[in-house]
């Protein structure tokens, strides 16, 4: 049985017919579940109207608004840069963490160039 990644999966999953979708002529086109997913990020980053049909033969309309993060999302990924849900988090981490075994690393040679007994200092 060969070892497939989650990666693999997702790649093949995403190539499946989802749905079929109405272009400019309301002819309707089968997509992809990725083209399907990319359509649903797009319409989160510009916004979209909901309509929904009440009981009595009117209907409502509700406006979702724009969401920053699917916009950015999308400018950075045209952009070709790497994105995380988590980035800022994630890089803060990793920054204070680096900042931590530097400061381990520095105490450690100091006190094998001046011996255990010398005064220790934060520089």
């Amino acid at each position: 049985m060969p070892n497939k990644s989650l990666t693999d999966y997702l790649v093949a999953i995403g190539q499946e017919i989802d749905r079929s979708h109405a272009d400019v002529d309301d002819t309707l086109i089968p997509i992809t579940k990725d083209e399907a997913l990319a359509r649903e990020l797009f319409n989160r980053a510009l916004g979209y109207v909901v309509v929904t049909e009440n009981g009595d033969g009117t209907s409502s309309h509700r406006v979702i608004p724009p969401d920053p993060k699917a916009q950015q999302f999308i400018f950075e990924r045209r952009e070709g840069k790497f994105v995380t849900p988590q980035s800022g988090r994630t890089a803060s981490l990793l920054e204070k963490i680096a900042d931590i075994t530097k400061s381990q690393a520095n105490t450690f040679a100091r006190k094998a160039v001046d011996g255990p007994d010398a005064p220790q200092t934060d520089a």
